[in-house]
């Protein structure tokens, strides 16, 4: 077996792959929301549209959420105000009439055509530094961490292993 990369005296969070794709993240979700403000949908909301226009035109609330990484109450409201604007509907499962899906419409599909060109615009200018080589380096790579932590996640339990915490004294000096 090959010597592991990281170590914990080497972990720092500037070269901490999780640390680093999350920062990421988080600052291109608050760029992207911002350019979002001169489009009639917030990017969450563009987000839920095309992952439902990815899938069929449909999935269940708890599949969206996933797909996102939103929380179920806070998607909740996101698809209560697209389905209040007409660009998603609830309707019965049809694989499980018992189920409740979401539906993109076609006004819905439209909408989140016309905003997509503002993250194309967005991406555009986020990768501009970079070569076309760097650019396809750095998908191919960002593409096998994802299959990678997919298949991590599928052969993880589904409740965390619980990680032994050092015994610590309580007030009274007892070890707890």
């Amino acid at each position: 077996m090959a010597r592991p990369y990281y170590t914990v005296e080497n972990l720092e969070a500037g070269k901490s792959i999780g640390f680093l794709v999350k920062r990421c993240g988080v600052l291109m979700t608050q760029i992207a929301e911002r350019h979002f403000e001169s489009t009639s949908v917030s990017f969450i909301q563009w987000n839920a549209l095309m992952r439902l226009c990815s899938k069929a035109g449909h999935m269940s609330a708890t599949e969206l959420s996933n797909e996102l990484g939103y929380d179920m109450g806070a998607l909740t409201r996101v698809v209560d105000e697209l389905e209040r604007r007409g660009l998603v509907r609830r309707e019965r499962s049809r694989r499980d009439r018992r189920a409740v899906e979401i539906a993109v419409t076609a006004a819905g599909r439209r909408q989140a055509d016309i905003a997509k060109r503002v993250v194309v615009d967005l991406l555009n200018e986020l990768v501009a530094p970079y070569s076309d080589a760097e650019m396809a380096t750095l998908i191919e790579l960002m593409q096998r961490m994802l299959v990678r932590l997919q298949d991590i996640a599928a052969a993880s339990p589904a409740e965390p292993a619980s990680v032994p915490h050092p015994r610590r004294k309580s007030k009274a000096g007892a070890v707890a």
